[in-house]
């Protein structure tokens, strides 16, 4: 007869909730802000495990990837025309999570360049680079394009590791995936302490 030991269970059990504050941008967002501070910036968290990834090429309105177990996205809007965001996905399995990601670069190419039906004039476009962060990463992004000029540059690196799917972006400058790589190696590294995850 052999004998399995809860904390092996546990271990081998895959995450179901991410912890508060698990983010690494999550303790600024729960601070409490002063109406001045609120003015300038503010943070909105949602655990909602039908929102698309943050990056988006195909624009889904509710997540298009499978075996969610647990989702926390974390926005910045500030009153400069900038922003950022932090996204961790936890999967039920590493292959569920590779399927995402998978199914993310794919959509990049498929959707690389795509028009607003609402506004005619205003182009997409969508670009890939390297990354290396956790088991398989890339740098993502896409500029908006407007009477040949450029509105917007949205920058940010997609890592998986484990059955984790974390999404780092900013819109602040130009593309360059690289300044999120850190961020996004940190959090590759720190999902390995939720059960089940690596």
């Amino acid at each position: 007869m052999i004998t399995v030991t809860l904390s092996l269970v546990l271990a081998l059990s895959p995450a179901t909730e991410i912890p508060r504050n698990f983010l690494l941008s999550e303790p600024a967002a729960r601070k409490t802000q002063t109406p001045e501070e609120a003015y300038e910036q503010g943070y909105k968290i949602s655990d909602k495990l039908t929102r698309p990834l943050e990056l988006n090429p195909c624009v889904h309105r509710r997540a298009a990837d499978r075996g969610r177990l647990a989702a926390r996205t974390i926005t910045l809007w500030t009153s400069a025309p900038s922003g950022a965001s932090e996204q961790l996905v936890l999967y039920k399995s590493s292959r569920a999570a590779h399927a995402a990601f998978a199914q993310l670069r794919a959509e990049v190419k498929r959707c690389a360049r795509k028009g607003d039906p609402a506004s005619p004039a205003l182009r997409i476009r969508w670009r890939t680079s390297p990354a290396k962060a956790g088991d398989e990463s890339i740098g993502m992004g896409y500029q908006t394009w407007q009477d040949g000029s450029v509105n917007e540059t949205i920058t940010g690196v997609v890592a998986r590791r484990g059955s984790a799917l974390m999404i780092y972006t900013t819109s602040d400058g130009s593309y360059n995936p690289g300044g999120l790589t850190k961020d996004a190696r940190k959090m590759a590294a720190k999902v390995c302490s939720l059960p089940g995850v690596c």
